[in-house]
């Protein structure tokens, strides 16, 4: 089968105008101009489509069993702790039956797919849920824990001890999860061939716990008895979060890093000698006022983050649409087809799923978009087009072109 449409965007390679792809048995076997195309292909169906062709979307980081929470954005001056602590009474205190959460995790499902996005990777603290299944979005389903004391990591010894191999998990957060779990998280993860993702420098005061072991991480674990001097003494020679968790033995190609606002040059080359992973949460990070990640400088090292939207407790909504405007806005200095290639190509690297998505390439698999965004008629070329997708406004059409 043959599809041409008036735009072709493989991000692995150039913008192609009057494009194809060429699919066989499920998977892509040609890309390029549509006449060279119908050269080779010409005997075969050929499909029109009239707007964009280009790879799907990937969310790196979502939360989906925080669906059913709002939480109001951080003021001036407030902490993330503030935030966690208003989380936890959130979840806590909520009132919704188990149908109506269930009826929010499915409308989230919904509307990812209904935006273009073909891969999530879901952090939660339940196990996964049943309605996965019934997603028409492929879901990597990461169980995450915590355990900042002594008793608490001999506690998720014993469920890993039990846990099943088919079944993944990683860590929170260095400021949550004791050194000696996230270690024996890590182990598994290599055993088992798992990404493993957590949350990191996603604030400042995240990076003076780790270097004085004081501050609203340290008062928040001690308001909630769960502060035991677990954590070895802090380290003010350290220049953060990265480093601690390369003293650790954490970074490799497997290790997903989340957020990484916070984050100096030398942790940056750090990741990248490392072969590690970043993924960017933009509207999270506005959300929670914690600042913005050096993405100019990720990507000057080498370094190609994905994006993620992290959950509704965190941010205004889930489209990574809007995730890229939100960081053509922050990073004006960035071309948008690297934007573009953060959303697709980034989020395929970071999940080890390169081989199926992430770019119109030769051997992917035969499932990606048609997209027709407001003022497609008006573009006359190719940076253009590429500003346009990455404008923060989701296409008002948006078709799945799928061939099995």
């Amino acid at each position: 089968m043959l599809y041409s449409a008036p735009w072709l965007v493989p991000v692995a390679t150039p913008v192609v105008k009057d494009g194809g792809v060429a699919v066989r048995d499920g998977r892509i076997e040609a890309v390029g101009p549509a006449a060279e195309l119908r050269s080779v292909f010409g005997d075969h169906e050929e499909i029109l489509c009239p707007g964009v062709l280009m790879p799907a979307l990937i969310n790196a980081h979502i939360h989906l069993e925080l669906s059913h929470l709002t939480i109001a954005p951080l003021a001036d001056g407030e902490k993330m702790c503030g935030w966690i602590e208003n989380l936890i009474q959130a979840r806590t205190g909520c009132m919704l039956t188990v149908q109506q959460k269930e009826q929010c995790l499915r409308q989230t499902l919904l509307e990812q797919h209904q935006s273009g996005v073909v891969l999530m990777a879901d952090i939660g603290n339940e196990p996964q849920s049943s309605f996965f299944d019934e997603s028409n979005s492929e879901i990597l389903h990461l169980r995450e824990f915590l355990a900042p004391t002594r008793a608490a990591t001999e506690a998720v010894k014993e469920i890993l001890a039990i846990l099943p191999d088919s079944l993944a998990v990683t860590a929170h957060a260095p400021y949550s999860t004791s050194p000696a779990l996230l270690i024996l998280l890590k182990e598994r993860a290599r055993r088992l061939g798992e990404i493993y993702s957590l949350h990191v420098a996603e604030s400042s005061d995240e990076i003076a716990f780790l270097q004085t072991n004081t501050g609203c991480f340290r008062n928040f674990l001690e308001r909630r008895g769960a502060w035991d001097g677990t954590f070895s003494p802090g380290d003010p020679s350290i220049d953060g979060a990265v480093m601690y968790l390369q003293s650790l033995g954490i970074l490799d190609s497997g290790t997903l890093c989340v957020h990484c606002v916070h984050l100096s040059d030398k942790e940056i080359r750090i990741l990248a000698e490392c072969g590690s992973h970043i993924c960017l949460c933009p509207g999270s990070n506005r959300f929670l006022r914690v600042g913005r990640a050096p993405l100019a400088t990720m990507l000057r090292e080498g370094l190609l983050p994905a994006i993620g939207t992290d959950s509704l407790a965190s941010n205004d909504n889930l489209d990574i649409w809007r995730e890229m405007g939100i960081l053509r806005e922050d990073h004006p200095q960035v071309e948008p087809d690297a934007i573009l290639a953060m959303a697709t190509q980034g989020g395929a690297e970071a999940l080890h799923r390169e081989q199926d998505y992430g770019s119109l390439s030769p051997h992917r698999k035969a499932l990606f978009l048609n997209v027709e965004p407001e003022g497609l008629d008006a573009v006359t070329c190719k940076k253009r087009l590429l500003e346009l997708l990455t404008g923060g406004k989701r296409p008002r059409q948006i078709s799945w072109i799928v061939e099995s």
